[in-house]
């Protein structure tokens, strides 16, 4: 019976660390819009483009960037 309970409680374990991961990744990504949007905010300024685009483009950019460069977690 107690191995059956060491195996339950490191199935758990295994469960909350991967969903620990997606969420970080989830978190990252958002992060590196934020970002994005930031860098191209100050594009804009010294370019003299719309900021309120640039801000939108750098945002999706920074993104997508970050969402490849993070490592890949499992999703059920």
């Amino acid at each position: 019976m107690e191995e059956a309970e060491k195996i339950i409680n490191n199935v758990k374990s295994l469960k909350s660390s991967s969903a620990s991961m997606a969420m970080k990744k989830k978190k990252g990504t958002v992060t590196g819009s934020l970002i994005g949007a930031a860098i191209g905010m100050l594009y804009g300024v010294t370019k003299n483009y719309s900021i309120v685009s640039s801000a939108i483009v750098g945002a999706i950019v920074g993104g997508l960037a970050t969402h490849l460069i993070l490592p890949n977690t499992e999703e059920e």
